[in-house]
């Protein structure tokens, strides 16, 4: 049993170390892009009419000049007023509505739409942003300064408002350990999950991989899968640690919602790379085993103690950077609650029919 417990305890530091190595190294860009380049802002919308006319107006108000940017609006079946509102902004933008009304048997809504959207652009890089997300007015510019010659993807940040509940901060804790783990993935040359709702990459990194062909019928993973599949090629991935390329969004307003998304989120799973699938099962066997060992094995207490000690070191150091500050007192409880998320929802993702 002591010889279990070391072994936890060391995968537990180990992966804890990998992380705080990856958050404490990686740097912004040095020297930035200086070169305005022309972007495809990607849009792919399911009766979003409650926030799409919000997001259109940020796009209006950028910074970068509206003769270097597209923004192409992909309405995905919608029954609402989603496109209504979006022709309203037919004067203030360069904006194409595509209007989809079948998906191919067999292939992802979401990933049809991406598809029809990215074969209608003009332009070599491409941004991509949720329908009910608020980008800041410097958006466009602040991703231009990371797109240099050899990158080919950027990362950013999906984040929330100031949190008023205890549910809220467990949310921007839930998030803040994936930014941690994403920007220690890029900082090691193999990127491990990103979010659609706040990435870009450049037309011909998608093409040399084949695009979405191997994904398409995966309802997720227009973000993780293909981040995964930039890794192997020549070049490099950025991760924004600028926060005018930072993105707003509203917390989940229930918790079937929330359920939802983490579900959908979790089904790109089954689809990771071998590797990434393996490390992913250490660590939460491991992280389950040494919360429950000292159950049986009383002195394993000791080890959990040194394990949530490390944890907090690494959230605390993750909170800086990513202007997240924790409160001690609840980053316990919040741990705790990340174990039984990840194993109760995290099996979800794998079963039953998964909606966007």
């Amino acid at each position: 049993m002591l010889l279990l417990t070391l072994a936890l305890l060391l995968i537990q530091l180990g992966f804890s170390f990998w992380i705080y190595r990856g958050i404490s190294r990686i740097s912004d860009f040095n020297p930035p892009n200086k070169i305005e380049r022309s972007y495809s802002v990607i849009i792919a919308a399911h009766n979003e009419e409650s926030g799409i006319a919000a997001l259109l107006e940020k796009l209006s108000e950028q910074s970068y000049s509206t003769k270097k940017f597209e923004v192409i609006l992909a309405a995905d079946r919608c029954t609402d007023q989603t496109i209504s509102i979006a022709e309203q902004f037919s004067q203030k933008l360069s904006l194409t509505i595509l209007d989809i009304r079948d998906v191919p048997k067999g292939v992802s809504p979401k990933k049809n739409a991406l598809e029809q959207a990215i074969n209608k652009s003009q332009h070599d890089h491409l941004l991509f942003l949720d329908a009910d997300v608020r980008p800041t007015v410097r958006h466009i510019e602040t991703y231009n300064l990371y797109f240099a010659d050899n990158v080919n993807a950027v990362v950013g940040i999906m984040a929330f408002e100031p949190a008023n509940t205890f549910w809220q901060r467990f949310i921007i804790f839930e998030k803040l350990t994936s930014w941690c783990i994403a920007a220690s993935g890029s900082f090691a040359g193999q990127a491990i999950f990103s979010t659609g709702g706040n990435c870009g990459y450049q037309k011909q990194a998608l093409e040399a991989i084949g695009g979405f062909e191997d994904i398409r019928t995966s309802l997720s993973g227009d973000d993780d899968l293909l981040l995964q599949r930039f890794s192997r090629l020549p070049g490099r991935i950025a991760f924004c640690l600028n926060q005018d390329g930072w993105i707003h969004m509203d917390y989940p307003n229930t918790f079937s919602n929330f359920l939802r998304q983490r579900r959908r989120h979790f089904s790109a799973g089954k689809r990771y790379q071998p590797l990434i699938q393996l490390g992913y099962l250490i660590y939460h066997l491991s992280n389950f085993l040494i919360w429950l060992l000292w159950i049986v094995y009383p002195p394993a207490v000791f080890a959990l103690l040194i394990k949530l000690l490390a944890d907090i070191w690494v959230l605390f150091k993750g909170g800086r950077i990513f202007q997240r500050k924790q409160n001690l007192t609840e980053l316990p409880i919040f741990l705790l609650l990340y174990l039984m998320y990840n194993s109760l929802i995290g099996p979800l993702g794998h079963l039953g029919k998964i909606k966007w």
